[in-house]
């Protein structure tokens, strides 16, 4: 059997409140069995993070860090996902390292605040206008659709592929500022 090829552009298949709701569900099932590897090449790293939750599956993340990269023109990193039948250990599917990291990272604690934070919370900071910024910009932007979003990054200049996008919202000058701010109003319920 040929395993699918799950590739980035399944990306727009995807909606954050679903991922949301499916991680949700997916918390009712057993604890996963987790297992990290390290290997080291000079400044390069190959990590491999293992995953199998008794009847759901097993998977394997490979994610290549090459700090060499960006000097040849390629991301620092690369990978995939190897996804396996829980019964037969079939590699069932591979799927885009990126695409995972996108939506694991950024629904994981979208899924979070989504659980934690008041429902109509008005004022979301993100810490990071990297991709894993821009990434939680458009989730956070699902979970709470009429908040104000402050992005603080710690470059003052941010590179042009690095932004969010020309309708970005405006940079908290200081991280300490918004931290005044919440904590010197009353907290309301």
């Amino acid at each position: 059997m040929t395993p699918e090829l799950i590739p980035f552009e399944a990306d727009e298949l995807l909606s954050w409140q679903g991922l949301a709701d499916a991680f949700l569900e997916d918390h009712t099932k057993p604890k996963a069995e987790i297992g990290d590897t390290f290997l080291y090449r000079g400044e390069d790293t190959m990590l491999t993070r293992s995953a199998w939750i008794d009847g759901l599956g097993i998977a394997v993340k490979t994610a290549n860090i090459m700090p060499g990269n960006p000097g040849r023109g390629e991301p620092m990193i690369h990978g995939a996902v190897n996804l396996y039948d829980d019964t037969t250990g079939l590699l069932e599917a591979i799927v885009d390292f990126h695409l995972v990291t996108k939506w694991k990272t950024a629904g994981d604690s979208a899924l979070g605040a989504r659980l934690l934070a008041r429902p109509d919370s008005k004022v979301v900071l993100i810490v990071g206008a990297g991709t894993v910024g821009r990434n939680l910009r458009m989730a956070y932007g699902a979970m709470f659709p009429d908040a104000r979003f402050l992005i603080w990054n710690r470059s003052p200049k941010v590179p042009p592929s690095s932004r969010m996008s020309s309708t970005r919202p405006k940079r908290l000058p200081h991280w300490k500022r918004a931290l005044r701010r919440r904590t010197s109003s009353p907290r309301r319920p």
